[in-house]
């Protein structure tokens, strides 16, 4: 009996599989393997940046966190305290926050959510996972959301751009206190 490997997509689409039912069962059965970081920009030079005019090099923080309802990217504000029922905070001075004080800048927080910059100087928050298959390779693109791993394009309202997704992405807001920057539901 001749035996084919096949990866976990390809099985549940042969087992039969499609549209949604085959998002929620491949959402639900991610592995370690299937929690690919691997997506960054790198230059000319070889060196991963957080934008091709940029040297240096990609700082990526950790707060453990769980992610909600999706929302719709906002504008920095400046209050001095952190907001209660945030996913993820990120103190803007640290050297893992490096990348957010430049336009296109992201990091990838707890391998959960790209964070970045617009170049409109907005702080924007989105899931890694993408929804043409649930790899964990979405980066912010200065001005839209892009999966390294089949060219999945988004809006930063989480929007699809071109046919490779059939879904929107999951977005969320953001939120600046001082030097903290919240994501939330």
């Amino acid at each position: 009996m001749k035996k084919d490997k096949y990866s976990r997509y390809e099985f549940l689409k042969k087992v039969g599989f499609t549209g949604p039912a085959l998002m929620a069962v491949l959402g639900s059965c991610t592995q370690n393997e299937d929690f690919n970081v691997n997506a960054l920009v790198v230059n000319t030079n070889g060196d991963t940046v957080s934008d091709l005019s940029s040297t240096s090099p990609v700082n990526v923080s950790t707060t453990p966190t769980t992610p909600t309802t999706p929302t719709t990217p906002t504008t920095p504000t400046t209050p001095t305290t952190p907001s209660v029922n945030a996913l993820v905070s990120i103190d803007l001075n640290s050297s893992a926050a490096s990348n957010l004080k430049t336009a296109g800048g992201y990091i990838i927080v707890n391998n959960m959510y790209v964070v970045g910059k617009t170049t409109a100087g907005a702080y924007v928050a989105a899931s890694v996972v993408c929804t043409h298959e649930p790899k964990r390779q979405i980066i912010l693109n200065k001005t839209e959301y892009f999966c390294t791993a089949h060219g999945a394009r988004f809006a930063l309202n989480g929007q699809t751009l071109n046919t490779v997704a059939r879904s929107s992405l999951t977005v969320y807001k953001t939120q600046v206190n001082g030097n903290i920057l919240s994501v939330t539901a």
